[in-house]
């Protein structure tokens, strides 16, 4: 029987740094952004034959902030996904509007001037904010705190027994589940002092990794699986096809190594793979 993979285990030190890079670049990223676009009216631009410069390093700042925000979604992606992704989006368009806000109290700019691109910002940060509202909404309920919070309960379990599709996932056919790593198995879990297995629909990926079960108080019979919210599942290893020599087609022991032999005769197997293969047909 195959061993059961074991989860990596997560360095404490390696998360407080990814933490504090996140928080770093988050504040970069504001500050640069914001400070950017207060202080833009004050650049002096020489223009000619269509082009502009400059040699005020102000006018990096923007730049500065916006490759900030970048890297900032990119830590974000990984541990909280859509979230992470419309929370530093969100990050970055509130930073502008602030600086713009800026600008106009402390630096005496007309509102009109920039009131396309505060519209148009705006616009930008509505959006972000409905990405990260609808990431989350989809983060509580991967991870079962959404139902956590209404009531439901909440606990660790395991997969185990993990078995071919039955039937279709959604528009999914059931021979395409299997070859994407869908499949069924049993969720277990104690509650109570009570050893519960329950037949749910799984990731072959997720079996022997850490999960959680929720259910109703009475229903856990009735539980689903709740993924971790960090989470990192191994990519399957699936074992490479012969090559050595095609399948063996029904037929006798004479059939198919008269079939063999025809093979080596048109030059399709070598010497050596029509004897591994006439080996692995002795075995059999």
């Amino acid at each position: 029987m195959p061993s059961t993979p074991q989860p990596a285990r997560r360095s404490p030190a390696a998360a407080i740094l990814r933490f504090l890079l996140t928080a770093a670049f988050a504040v970069a990223a504001w500050r640069l952004i914001e400070w950017g676009v207060s202080v833009g009216h004050l650049v002096q631009w020489e223009c000619w034959g269509g082009e502009c410069s400059t040699n005020d390093p102000r006018s990096l700042l923007p730049i500065a902030g916006i490759i900030c925000n970048v890297v900032l979604m990119v830590l974000l992606l990984k541990p909280a996904r859509a979230f992470g992704f419309g929370l530093a989006a969100l990050v970055g368009t509130l930073a502008g509007l602030s600086g713009w806000n800026e600008a106009i109290t402390e630096g005496g700019v007309d509102p009109a001037a920039v009131l396309t691109e505060r519209r148009v910002v705006t616009a930008a940060a509505a959006l972000a904010a409905l990405i990260a509202l609808l990431g989350l909404l989809s983060e509580l309920k991967t991870t079962g705190y959404g139902a956590r919070l209404l009531g439901a309960r909440r606990v660790p379990a395991v997969l185990v027994d993990y078995g071919a599709a039955e039937g279709d996932y959604g528009r999914i056919g059931a021979k395409d589940a299997a070859a994407l790593g869908f499949g069924t198995a049993y969720l277990t879990f104690t509650d109570n002092g009570r050893r519960h297995r329950v037949k749910v629909r799984a990731r072959e990926q997720w079996v022997g990794h850490p999960l959680f079960a929720v259910f109703r108080e009475a229903r856990p019979e009735r539980a689903r699986i709740a993924l971790p919210w960090i989470r990192s599942f191994p990519a399957l290893e699936r074992p490479e096809p012969d090559t050595a020599a095609p399948a063996a087609a029904p037929g006798t022991f004479v059939a198919e190594l008269e079939r063999l032999a025809a093979l080596r005769a048109a030059g399709h197997l070598t010497e050596e793979e029509f004897e591994a293969a006439k080996r692995r047909l002795l075995e059999q």
